[in-house]
């Protein structure tokens, strides 16, 4: 009964990987007991006679055949990663909100002073950061830590402007406040961090405490405002003086696969003398893989 439930756990896993795959070979091969199942990535190791662990991606289908029959447990693998090696904390999604450090509109008339102060619990930040390269420095808990992700930047006006790119400077345009619902700028970032990570373990290794802290590099990908009248929206795409090139200084400290942290723009947020000077940063949450 277990071989043959394997059999067919290896099967799908082999007609999953051929459909996303199309172009790759995979092979099935099915030994004795104590022997070992491979399908390309996926690993399915019998550990005893009544026993067998199939791991596919983070996931393990555990067959245990008893006197009550076949059971089979699927949950999280818990093997995965090599303990031995550096394993930092980069790759995953993050939430955060965003605020300017510090701002200054002196190049524009009295009338048009904080024309983007934000609406703070609405200038949200969310990133994916979908690429993790890890470099060991003292065993496995000191390393420096890169990778690749996406930052996507919402910054809501709190006040009725909107912005217009003019050849040398970005204007604030005021708008009618009468049903006006949302008015904000949209940025996003190719971004590449570069971070010196220190882990603690605790509770007997069960986890680890880690503080992290480095320099994010971003290019700018896109850019937009959005102004809402009910159901209407206007978006403009015109870039509005923007600097093409982000880096901000980070901070990190979390524990397992969940971290708070700072980011602090070392570079303003428009193109020098071309708008109001911002220095944007952000606090928040990574849920990591």
């Amino acid at each position: 009964m277990k071989k043959v439930i394997l059999s067919l756990i290896a099967l799908a896993t082999l007609g999953l990987n051929v459909k996303a795959q199309q172009a790759s070979a995979d092979v099935l091969t099915v030994k004795d007991i104590s022997d070992v199942v491979a399908v390309n990535d996926t690993v399915a190791q019998i550990a005893k006679n009544d026993t067998a662990i199939v791991r596919i991606g983070k996931k393990d289908v555990k067959v245990i055949d008893h006197d009550g029959g076949t059971e089979i447990i699927w949950g999280k693998g818990k093997h995965r990663k090599n303990p031995d090696r550096f394993q930092g904390h980069w790759e995953g999604i993050e939430f955060g909100f965003n605020s300017f450090a510090k701002a200054d509109y002196g190049m524009y008339a009295p009338a048009f002073d904080n024309f983007m102060s934000l609406n703070q619990g609405k200038s949200l930040e969310f990133d994916f950061n979908f690429y993790e390269l890890n470099i060991g420095l003292a065993k496995n808990y000191v390393g420096l830590v890169s990778g690749m992700g996406l930052s996507f930047n919402n910054y809501r006006f709190q006040n009725p402007f909107t912005l217009k790119r003019e050849q040398n400077m970005t204007t604030p345009i005021a708008l009618d406040p009468e049903n006006l619902s949302k008015t904000k700028l949209a940025v996003s970032y190719l971004t590449v961090p570069l971070l010196l990570e220190f882990q603690i373990p605790v509770n007997n290794n069960e986890g680890r405490l880690f503080i992290n802290g480095g320099i994010v590099g971003g290019v700018k990908i896109g850019s937009h405002t959005k102004v809402k009248y009910g159901d209407n929206k206007e978006k403009d795409r015109s870039g509005f003086n923007l600097n093409s090139f982000n880096y901000a200084a980070t901070a990190r400290i979390g524990y397992k696969d969940i971290c708070l942290f700072a980011k602090y723009s070392l570079t303003p947020l428009f193109e020098d003398g071309k708008g109001p000077d911002l220095t944007p940063f952000t606090i928040g949450i990574s849920f990591l893989n």
